[in-house]
């Protein structure tokens, strides 16, 4: 009887190409969950005083064409936040990105909408700073976030991400505009399945 050959799991390369450590620990802690060694994160250095957006994915694509043979990536994506970027210049990087193949994960106002749905509903619109605030609560991470920010997250989110997914999906019911065009937003969630290929969070 002829022995049937096993075929190992083919997984492709990611690479996660970040604006700030916040959006960097959290892809790392999420890379341990689901024993993700085909994902790499990887905080983004950008010198610019113009559009960090578009910055931050023209320098993504430089490190996409500079790598080896050996170690090209199957799917890049760049994360990044709203900040004070302008429609028009996150239209500019949506265009980019499309014709680059790049996936954009982005946040509105920034990455800490996300966080926050770990803990609860978004229906609002928040500023950094009442984010910073609301996240330092006893009842969230009990500490001055704004300093926490680049520690693990582990601890605090591990466990609740099936809620932020849950939380983001009713968020992004609520409108049909375009992403660049609605606060609050997040996009993160649509994206933990194709990079982590899992169902259950």
């Amino acid at each position: 009887m002829s022995r049937r050959s096993k075929q190992l799991e083919f997984k492709p390369l990611i690479a996660i190409y970040c604006e700030g450590d916040s959006e960097k620990v959290y892809f790392e802690m999420l890379k341990r969950k689901y024993h993700a060694s085909n994902v790499r994160a990887e905080k983004v250095s950008i010198n610019s005083m113009g559009t960090k957006g578009l910055s931050l994915l023209y320098r993504a694509q430089s490190k996409i064409e500079a790598l080896p043979k050996n170690k090209k990536i199957d799917q890049a994506y760049v994360i990044f936040d709203r900040d004070d970027l302008s429609n028009k210049e996150l239209k500019k990087c949506n265009n980019y990105a499309r014709s680059h193949k790049i996936k954009i994960m982005f946040s509105s106002v920034n990455i800490e909408i996300w966080v926050l749905m770990h803990f609860q509903p978004v229906s609002r619109v928040y500023t950094a700073r009442e984010l910073n605030r609301l996240l330092s609560g006893e009842k969230y991470f009990n500490t001055d976030y704004s300093k926490f920010k680049g520690n693990p997250y582990d601890e605090y989110l591990v466990d609740r991400v099936k809620y932020a997914k849950n939380n983001a999906e009713i968020l992004l019911k609520r409108s049909t505009d375009p992403w660049y065009e609605r606060d609050p937003y997040t996009n993160v969630n649509n994206f933990i399945s194709d990079i982590f290929k899992v169902s259950q969070f």
